[in-house]
């Protein structure tokens, strides 16, 4: 039996839902369980499947409109079965005349009269009122004042699409129009966003209609670029437009002020290490983070906190979003009631709401509830930020890279030590500078000194890093022996055993191989950042000849795991080879052969 395919409510607070994709042209049999078409909500993304076996027989919606909770997508009925009744039940306007049972339903059957209404008036002017067209079409026309009576529609039962409206007004349609293309609407829509001349293209489906392969394969050649030269328009995704309003709503009510401190960061690095060594886990720098801020937030419960319809509440679960970076923009899966928590278990649920934000898999429930959100753009190397605080929080905390800075030691040397700054935002309606002045040196404090709150940790010593800044230091025992000091650096070399020695460490050749090695890989990648070249890998090997005593020539080969063309990394291998300091030091007489390939 038929069935009408609407659009489901992905959670509370989801307002509307946004067709993505299409997985089923009209008129295409499918099977229960198959994926009618891919949805996307203000906070999450899904699939519609079919409930039963049929033919999509209605499609009402293109690809990219929106309809709330209960509006109608689509007819699913046997082929040979009579849907004049589900039609009927539709209506002109797309809306589902239902009951006002739920509330979903209920605005779904207002804004079909709504719309309807509106269609009648355009119908008794005498205008296009009667012509079968998509909403987002309709109002295209208004905007372009274009008579939709002059449109030919390419879409679903030769329904009006947007594209058709636009392409009417640009006077397309007055010689060889995309509309006298035959082609699928999954083929139309990818030509629209690559900006392909569907005229242009050669297609190989059913009865020679272009094919959403044939419009990719004419883009990769260069072929069919009608559209050069036109801007590019990117419509926000659902989930952009909520980021969009939410992050708007917030910088315009709340007063953001931001204050900044800085943690040193070597007994935290350190504690990590400890902790994933003692239990065999994978903790990191994040998780210590977490656990020293939900004992921050314990002593200033103000910040754990939300405010909404002029309240300000205090929670007592301290409920963690922590930012992802995920294609349709940033999203801030929660970790749950982080307080009672061993660094453990904040570590295993950080990482399970993270690999779920990452692979698509998350819930609405993943991204409600939060009291406190820790947003870390440090992995991208940014410095500082003001971040901005996430509606209805009251702060929000930024992380940046890790640096080091040159401190004063307890001998009066220079030492150099990581740092850890951090940006904490908040609204001044709600708590004062002094409350988050104080609240980041608890913060602080606890990253300096996180091993109270590491129960089964044993605290480690944290040895600071000392460079090197151009002296080092050598010496052999009278076994021949060697070593070598360079800042808090320590490495071991042997002579041959021709000459005396054990020979069972590196030799001085080696370690000026290294030193090479280690200067080409940093150089070249460099190179490769100077041009916005990625890369996932750059490795070195240098090859001496002879292996010991007097060096008579080089073999350097380099390994660049890009994408790039052939021309952009052997230009980038050779500025690397220019730049490098080490390579400047070959002797001139030294002959060094330098070769790369795709790693």
């Amino acid at each position: 039996m038929g069935y009408i395919v609407k659009m489901p409510k992905l959670g509370m607070e989801m307002k509307s839902g946004t067709i993505t994709k299409w997985v089923v042209d009209e008129g295409e049999s499918v099977e229960k369980g198959d994926t009618l078409a891919e949805i996307e909500s203000e906070k999450t993304a899904a699939e519609i499947e079919a409930r039963e076996d049929g033919v999509l027989r209605r499609r009402y919606l293109d690809e990219g409109d929106a309809t709330e909770p209960g509006g109608v997508l689509g007819i699913v009925a046997a082929a040979d079965e009579e849907i004049a009744a589900l039609e009927a039940e539709v209506g002109e306007s797309g809306a589902v005349e239902t009951e006002a049972e739920e509330p979903a339903q209920a605005s779904t059957q207002a804004a079909s009269s709504e719309r309807s209404s509106s269609v009648t008036r355009r119908s008794d002017s005498g205008s296009s009122g009667d012509v079968k067209a998509s909403p987002r079409a309709r109002q295209r026309a208004d905007d372009l004042d274009v008579d939709l009576v002059t449109v030919e529609g390419t879409g679903p039962q030769g329904s009006i699409t947007e594209q058709d409206v636009v392409a009417a007004a640009e006077g397309v349609g007055d010689s060889v129009s995309t509309s006298d293309v035959r082609a699928s609407p999954r083929a139309k829509k990818r030509a629209e966003d690559l900006g392909v001349d569907l005229t242009s293209v050669e297609g190989t489906g059913p009865q020679g209609s272009v094919t959403e392969e044939d419009v990719e394969t004419a883009a990769e050649s260069g072929e069919a670029s009608g559209a050069a030269g036109r801007t590019t328009e990117r419509p926000l995704s659902g989930m952009r437009r909520t980021i969009a309003d939410r992050l708007g709503q917030s910088y315009r009510e709340a007063v953001h002020v931001t204050e900044h401190r800085t943690a040193d960061a070597e007994a935290v690095l350190a504690a990590a290490d400890a902790a994933s060594e003692t239990f065999s886990a994978d903790v990191s720098v994040t998780d210590v983070l977490l656990r020293a801020l939900s004992a921050a937030l314990t002593d200033h419960p103000e910040f754990n906190a939300t405010f909404e319809d002029d309240v300000h509440r205090l929670h007592e679960d301290h409920n963690l979003c922590v930012a992802v970076d995920v294609e349709a923009g940033l999203i801030a899966p929660v970790v749950r009631n982080v307080g009672p928590d061993h660094v453990v278990d904040i570590a295993e649920k950080r990482a399970e709401v993270t690999e779920r934000a990452l692979s698509g898999d998350y819930t609405m429930d993943d991204l409600s509830g939060g009291t406190f959100t820790v947003t870390n753009l440090g992995v991208l190397g940014v410095e500082s930020f003001d971040p901005v605080i996430n509606p209805p929080q009251v702060a929000i905390l930024g992380v940046n890279a890790i640096s080091e800075r040159p401190t004063r030691g307890d001998d009066g040397s220079v030492v150099f030590r990581r740092a850890l700054p951090l940006d904490l935002s908040f609204d001044h309606r709600i708590v004062d500078g002094a409350d988050a002045a104080r609240f980041l040196d608890t913060l602080v404090d606890n990253l300096e000194d996180p091993w109270p709150l590491l129960e089964g940790v044993d605290r480690r010593e944290a040895t600071p890093v000392e460079l090197p800044e151009g002296h080092v230091s050598a010496s052999v025992d009278a076994d021949f022996d060697g070593s070598i000091s360079a800042g808090s650096f320590d490495y071991e070399f042997g002579v041959t055993e021709q000459f005396g020695g054990s020979g069972g460490a590196p030799t001085p050749v080696d370690f000026f191989l290294g030193s090479l090695a280690a200067c080409l890989s940093s150089s070249i990648g460099v190179q490769a950042n100077m041009r916005d070249v990625d890369f996932d890998d750059i490795t070195v090997d240098v090859e001496a000849t002879p292996p010991e005593g007097s060096v008579e020539s080089l073999a350097v080969h380099v390994s660049v795991a890009t994408d790039a063309d052939d021309a952009i990394v052997d230009r980038i291998v050779t500025n690397g080879e220019r730049t490098c300091h080490v390579a400047e030091l070959l002797r001139e007489d030294l002959p060094v052969e330098v070769t790369w390939d795709r790693g």
